[in-house]
């Protein structure tokens, strides 16, 4: 008669590790690193904006002289809407990349270090917060790409000396993997707690019922 093989018994029972709620794996924390990075420069390029305060007055006349290379949607787009409107998107573009950048970097820092001391509320709070700022980052990006008249990546460039993919095209795709995996993380964390409710119900029935059996 064989014996039951004890290592695996205990690996069975043993719970499997709380990749939502514990810290964080190696592969993870590399796709944290490259947000803070990412962060750091929308944060950075807010502040430089800020700092020079002609950003907003200036914006006007730079979309002026790019809408002439940009595609004729777009450039009816800048003439049409954004051009009139120059000095209140500057400000808003401003805003935007700093908050962007904050939310990105804070958020990385707090999923890296303190993720597994955080609250459930918390994490969703965090993780909501970095996925507008991507969102965000990737709309101000993927424009910042069209209204430079940048190759598009299935399109050869006119030079081997251009770039195959221009930074801001690179940014927005680095972006969409990183908040994919994001949303993933915050669906799971979604989904966990809507089953905790009914787990700990299942568990209290039976207690409540044994407590009024010995009271009769």
């Amino acid at each position: 008669m064989k014996t039951p093989n004890r290592t695996n018994t205990t690996s069975v029972m043993k719970a499997e590790p709380d990749t939502v709620r514990g810290l964080p794996s190696v592969s993870m924390i590399g796709l944290l690193i490259i947000q803070l990075i990412i962060g750091y420069e929308w944060l950075f390029s807010g502040i430089a904006k800020i700092a020079k305060g002609d950003f907003p007055g200036g914006l006007g006349d730079d979309l002026a002289e790019l809408s002439t290379g940009a595609a004729s949607w777009y450039a009816a787009f800048l003439n049409s809407i954004v051009i009139p409107n120059a000095v209140a998107f500057g400000y808003l573009i401003e805003i935007t990349e700093v908050l962007a950048g904050l939310a990105l970097m804070i958020g990385s820092l707090v999923w890296i270090f303190t993720w597994n001391r955080t609250s459930d509320g918390i994490r969703v709070t965090v993780l909501t917060l970095m996925i507008a700022a991507s969102i965000g980052g990737i709309f101000m990006a993927l424009n910042f790409h069209i209204a430079n008249g940048a190759n598009h990546p299935w399109v050869l460039p006119d030079s081997g000396f251009d770039e195959g993919i221009d930074l801001d095209l690179l940014l927005v795709g680095i972006q969409v993997a990183i908040t994919t995996v994001q949303i993933v993380v915050l669906n799971r964390l979604r989904q966990e707690r809507t089953d905790v409710v009914p787990a700990i119900a299942q568990v209290s029935q039976p207690k409540i019922q044994m407590k009024a059996t010995a009271k009769k």
